[in-house]
């Protein structure tokens, strides 16, 4: 089993190492010393909720399209949403890999 952790360990170093994880880590932080931009992210947030409370409304819903809007005119946000997407498709990868060997481990004819 301690290889298994060591093997996993690795797995992860590897992606903590990766120029994507990285980079969204460095531009998250530039993005956290942004008041504005942290501000509109919490107002998107706070149309989210609002809108799935208010079950749907659609008033609430062209608030929270055109704060969305706004936020997504801001550059440093769609590079963080890219790298962030990158990062994401890596773990993907790792998880649908093990998945798979399960599978096939498991359900193995003898």
């Amino acid at each position: 089993m301690e290889k298994l952790y060591k093997s996993l360990d690795e797995v992860i170093t590897c992606i903590k190492e990766s120029p994507e994880y990285k980079e969204c880590l460095k531009i998250k932080e530039q993005m956290d010393s942004n008041e504005e931009l942290v501000n509109l992210i919490n107002k998107v947030k706070e149309f989210q909720k609002k809108y799935i409370r208010s079950n749907y409304d659609s008033n609430i819903k062209k608030e929270l399209d055109e704060s969305n809007r706004e936020l997504n005119d801001i550059p440093i946000y769609n590079i963080y949403l890219q790298k962030l997407e990158e990062v994401n498709n890596m773990i993907d990868y790792v998880k649908d890999s093990l998945n798979i060997y399960f599978d096939e481990l498991l359900n193995k004819k003898y």
